[in-house]
């Protein structure tokens, strides 16, 4: 998609999506709340079956991250000025600066003026003006977009709230500082870090204070992430501060146990390289209080370009840091442009740095069972892991360093093993009856790849994160898990492999549950009304928005349960009818092998 058609295209939405702000955006029938900080005006919007419902795009939770509040912790804003606050979505808010992960070819977009969330409530849930306290009764759902710290949207563009709003549930999208500017860290009070989750938590904390003015519960907040976003969610759980803020939790691909959302083991040097990248002369010979101050002078976008640099070459896929004490890896992959490198994600934060959100490891807080007791409902799609293994399609150049490459790769996205036999029992385990013969990944590999990944990277966190949840009493709070295995005529496999050809089916990969949740009209068309495809929207958004409401996973439609001990997961799977295109049925979640493998594999 070029990137002519997607400014058009974009357009077109937005005009499409906001048809009450033509002439008068302020006339008497548009929507009106009035919380703390003021008054807003926001918009209608139409439901994917018609329903009416109001819009707040863009209302602001922080002050500007900019200046001396760039690698800092947020601060609340400021009530805004005497008139209404314009939350009609008119004039869209800028994302959080990023290079666009499904749509690379918009290179460096967004702001670092970009805290600011959006608040969907259905029609009938308005409180009639002055009668703004009477008693709350709709849940919220508090969604955190993914996009591995470094990318990601609460745009209507990419997260509507279409699919949502033909349920009696309130949806607040929030966006928070992604690489560099949200998870920076020299390691002290310089730049504690970890500053993406703590405006996560600063949304949160406004939507418990303000919710009720929309209509909203304050004891029935359900937050809800993908990806990262689950990630995000597993470690807001593990933030003792936010007890009371949420009383529901939802992961969808996403767990803080995983590799990819381990903390760094050396910010400090991490921010010293960065430094170096955006040209900043004897970056390892300050202190960190100077080098924050001289980070702070670097114009924005200069970060975001910069991030290639922790590549070795444009076709590279590993860059190692040596200190004098460690080896310390910071990168993921880049391939081509398509993937921008991931260098940036959580810290731990010493104990003497204020208002501190991670103090510890996610694996040790979470294996003691220092986390918030709330009902979690987590779980995964049968290919996740190709979100990690669609690169390999793009290699060309297969020669022995590229190999080498992939291999280090391979490790390294896998958390890094520690012993020098890990590459050898990897191999063994998933290649030994489809040798490569020395040669690179290629296609043929993928689904091996895949795999590998899903599991490693995906599954085995989520069971781990399960059993020892089991082994605390002091947590009563229930999980409660589920596989969304139904296959629809679209798929992310189409973004993050666009030249597959010939074609390939990858099965249903990450990210595809979203379809089902979120109206995403820039990236997907919508489903024709009352297609097996639109009911199967509205079972799974019922699914989410039943559990905000009670805590309470769904029974199976199939009636059939397992007396295992692990907990079973509820499977959504296609069925044979396009009446009910979707079966509930439960599923055996755990394999004891593949658990044991990867407890060995991280072991070392």
């Amino acid at each position: 998609m070029s990137a002519r058609v997607v400014v058009i295209l974009t357009t077109v939405v937005l005009l499409a999506i906001l048809p009450s702000v033509a002439g008068n955006p302020f006339g008497q029938n548009v929507p009106r709340v009035c919380i703390q900080d003021g008054c807003m005006h926001g918009s209608w919007m139409r439901s994917i079956h018609g329903e009416r419902y109001e819009a707040f795009i863009g209302v602001p939770f922080a002050k500007p991250p900019t200046g001396a509040l760039r690698f800092a912790n947020p601060v609340p804003n400021d009530p805004w000025a005497d008139k209404d606050l314009d939350a009609s979505g008119r004039i869209p808010r800028a994302p959080c600066l990023q290079q666009n992960l499904f749509l690379p070819e918009r290179g460096v977009e967004g702001k670092e003026d970009c805290l600011y969330l959006n608040v969907y409530r259905p029609f009938l849930s308005s409180k009639k003006e002055g009668k703004q306290n009477s008693t709350a009764t709709l849940p919220t759902l508090v969604y955190i977009h993914g996009g591995g710290f470094l990318a990601g949207y609460n745009s209507p563009l990419v997260a509507g709230a279409e699919k949502l709003m033909d349920h009696p549930v309130i949806l607040v999208t929030i966006a928070y500082r992604l690489g560099a500017f949200g998870f920076l860290s020299t390691g002290d009070e310089a730049a504690s870090g970890n500053f993406g989750l703590k405006d996560q938590r600063l949304a949160l904390r406004w939507v418990q204070r303000n919710i009720e003015a929309f209509g909203g519960d304050p004891k029935l907040v359900t937050i809800m992430g993908h990806s990262a976003g689950g990630a995000s969610v597993h470690l807001q759980l593990m933030h003792l501060g936010n007890e009371g803020v949420f009383q529901r939790a939802i992961s969808l691909s996403g767990n803080a146990l995983t590799p990819w959302s381990a903390p760094r083991t050396n910010p400090e040097q991490l921010a010293r390289t960065q430094a170096e990248l955006l040209g900043i002369k004897d970056a390892h010979q300050m202190t960190t209080s100077e080098l924050v101050e001289t980070l702070r002078s670097i114009d924005a976008d200069r970060f975001v370009y910069s991030y290639k640099g922790f590549t070795v070459s444009f076709n590279a896929y590993l860059i190692v840091i040596y200190t004098k004490k460690k080896q310390n890896k910071f990168a993921f992959y880049q391939n081509g442009s398509r993937y921008p490198v991931i260098v940036y994600g959580p810290v731990v934060e010493s104990t003497t740095v204020k208002d501190a959100f991670l103090t510890d490891t996610p694996k040790e807080l979470w294996s003691l069972g220092e986390h918030l007791s709330v009902p979690w409902l987590t779980g995964i799609v049968p290919n996740d892991g190709f979100i990690f293994s669609a690169p390999i399609l793009k290699d060309t150049d297969c020669s022995e360093k590229t190999f080498a490459q992939q291999k280090t790769l391979l490790l390294n996205v896998l958390g890094g093993a520690k012993q020098s036999d890990a590459l050898p029992t990897l191999m063994e385990h998933f290649f030994n009856n489809q040798s490569t013969n020395g040669q690179c990944f290629t296609k043929e590999h993928v689904n091996i790849l895949t795999k590998v990944f899903n599991e490693g990277l995906f599954e085995y966190p989520l069971i781990l994160s399960v059993r020892q949840h089991a082994n605390h009493t002091r947590s009563k709070a229930p999980i409660y898990l589920y596989k969304f295995n139904y296959k629809g005529p679209h798929s992310y496999s189409s973004i993050l492999a666009p030249d597959n050809d010939p074609p390939q089916d990858f099965g249903i990969v990450h990210c595809d549950e979203l379809i089902y949740i979120f109206r995403a009209p820039i990236l997907f068309p919508d489903f024709r009304r009352n297609s097996p495809d639109a009911k199967v929207t509205k079972q799974m958004t019922k699914l989410l928005v039943d559990f905000a409401r009670t805590g309470v996973a769904p029974k199976s439609t199939e009636g059939k349960t397992s007396s295992s001990d692990f907990p079973q997961a509820l499977e959504l799977i296609n069925s044979n009818s396009e009446d009910e295109p979707l079966i509930q049925k439960y599923t055996n979640f755990y394999n004891e092998d593949m658990y044991n493998f990867w407890t060995r594999f991280y072991s070392y």
